[in-house]
């Protein structure tokens, strides 16, 4: 294998890590995804401009990766998924060039400096201003939720850790040649973990088991197409009060006088909705009158907008409107409607890069001073959690928001005591990405011990237990209702309370290891 070319070497890197990423089964090839990289660096590592080569063949690798992953955004942005696809993949090859150098001038700690290379830049995944951590490795083995029962105490980036130390074990035998016995330590080290994973599991079942009220909930799951019939420029377009209807009709035959929890997926309300006028407006009659005297409770996403009087700009998102001389906020809004009233609004605030916000605040300018069609959805200023009855306190999750941990912790952290999932998955079509983000979603619940709800425009709508076991699981393109029972808790994990570690700590080790790499080759040519 030392000898093979290192196209094939980058080339099996990438697929290995394709292979092993769910929903494929084949977890375990995440452990030695990366070791086809490293001997490649170990092949390369004393030729001339060894350190832009590895960054090369990694970059190679990491689009293989990301393409065979997400080739899926496709369906929703050309141009969106190019760029993503390019963009992401040299991130996500930084690493590797990194540690080239660092290796070169700490030889003896050089391995090491990659899994916290690797840490720094998903933890800044996370956190700038374009984010996109889809592919943050730890998600990768959501596919088996007995075996990350310990993301409770690390969160998701904790399985990172594992394969990347993992990767640099198995690489460092394959490099050195060492005998067979040598390869026990990482098969034990699983070993370990999972009986771990399985004993933590088994405790957090008789913690929630103290918790024994159910809420009766119903989800529907219209199955309007997002492309030809949602939006009013679609060719079959369904007007905002059949689509509405849809959703209702499905759920009626499963309402009783016990349901206090009824979920509709994200903007099953469509249109020019202002939220100062909801509680006047015909289309959400409907809806305010099925929770009228009856203790019915509604979460429904909807698109709303806030139109301003002020002649200044009101916030970096709002647009201006020519024709009525005003300023206006675009939101994907999540709401809660009781006792035939509106009675909360949370607007999405972790929107996706380029299509749902600008990343950078000077494009926010670029695009008004374009006139103004483009630009980014107005956002909450913080957590909103929605109060159901006195036993129920429910984070309304929209789509992407469900893949950053940190974010949902928040929530968590003012009180909420289950989880809802609202989304629209019917932009990817039939492919992995709508089976992945519901995998995603198990992540959530192991992290927070919280059971979660999860209503799908179409997609995969199903109930996740606070051991990450999806149950009531819908069909692809099938308009369906079903109904379930969420168990509400009050824990606080240990990764809710504290957040990612792994992130900012492995961050910390990885700016050491620069400092100490650049202070070296400054010393030596200082010396010289």
């Amino acid at each position: 294998m030392l000898n093979q070319s290192k196209f094939i070497l980058a080339l099996t890197s990438g697929a290995l890590l394709y292979l092993g990423w769910p929903p494929l089964p084949l977890v375990f090839l995440l452990f030695i995804g990366m070791v086809p990289m490293l001997i490649i660096h170990n092949q390369i590592k004393f030729e001339k401009n060894a350190h832009v080569k590895l960054l090369g063949w990694a970059y190679f690798s990491m689009l293989i990766f990301n393409t065979a992953t997400t080739w899926w955004v496709w369906n929703a942005s050309t141009s969106g998924c190019i760029m993503m696809l390019v963009l992401n993949s040299l991130i996500m090859a930084l690493p590797f060039l990194l540690f080239s150098i660092t290796h070169l001038n700490l030889p003896k700690t050089g391995y090491s400096s990659l899994v916290f290379y690797y840490i720094a830049m998903e933890y800044m995944h996370f956190n700038w201003p374009a984010s996109w951590p889809w592919l943050t490795l730890g998600k990768g083995l959501a596919g088996y939720p007995a075996l990350i029962q310990w993301y409770e105490y690390t969160g998701e980036m904790g399985g990172t850790l594992l394969i990347l130390v993992m990767n640099v074990w198995i690489a460092k035998l394959v490099v050195k040649g060492r005998k067979k016995v040598a390869y026990l330590k990482p098969i034990l080290t699983l070993i370990i973990i999972s009986i771990v994973s399985i004993g933590l599991g088994n405790l957090a079942q008789i913690k929630l088991s103290y918790y024994k009220k159910n809420i009766p909930c119903v989800v529907s799951q219209p199955n309007i197409d997002p492309y030809t019939e949602k939006f009013e420029d679609g060719e079959k377009y369904i007007t905002a009060e059949q689509q509405l209807q849809f959703g209702i009709d499905l759920a009626l035959p499963l309402l009783d006088s016990t349901t206090q929890l009824l979920v509709f997926p994200e903007t099953a309300i469509t249109g020019w909705n202002h939220e100062s006028r909801l509680n006047e407006m015909s289309l959400l009659q409907p809806l305010r009158a099925l929770t009228d005297s009856t203790g019915l409770t509604i979460l429904s996403g909807a698109e709303t907008l806030n139109v301003y009087e002020d002649e200044k700009r009101p916030s970096i998102t709002a647009r201006y409107d020519s024709f009525s001389a005003a300023w206006w906020d675009s939101y994907n809004t999540a709401l809660l409607i009781q006792n035939n009233r509106i009675d909360s609004i949370y607007h999405k605030s972790k929107l996706v890069p380029g299509v749902e916000k600008m990343p950078f605040e000077f494009l926010e300018k670029l695009s008004i001073n374009l006139g103004g069609t483009s630009g980014s959805l107005g956002v909450s200023d913080r957590p909103i959690n929605f109060i159901v009855n006195k036993d129920l306190k429910i984070a309304p999750l929209i789509c992407y928001e469900s893949i950053f941990g940190d974010y949902a912790c928040e929530f968590v952290r003012d009180g909420a005591n289950a989880l809802a999932l609202i989304t629209n998955d019917g932009w990817w079509g039939n492919s992995p990405g709508y089976k992945q983000h519901l995998l995603f979603g198990a992540v959530r619940c192991i992290e927070m011990r919280k059971d979660m709800v999860r209503s799908a425009n179409t997609g995969i709508s199903a109930k996740i237990n606070a051991m990450g076991v999806i149950s009531n699981a819908t069909q692809y393109r099938e308009r369906t209702a079903f109904k379930c029972t969420i168990s509400p808790n009050e824990i606080q994990t240990f990764y809710v309370q504290h957040g990612n570690l792994v992130g900012p700590f492995g961050t910390i080790i990885a700016v050491l290891f620069l400092l100490m790499t650049l202070y070296i080759k400054w010393f030596f040519r200082i010396k010289n």
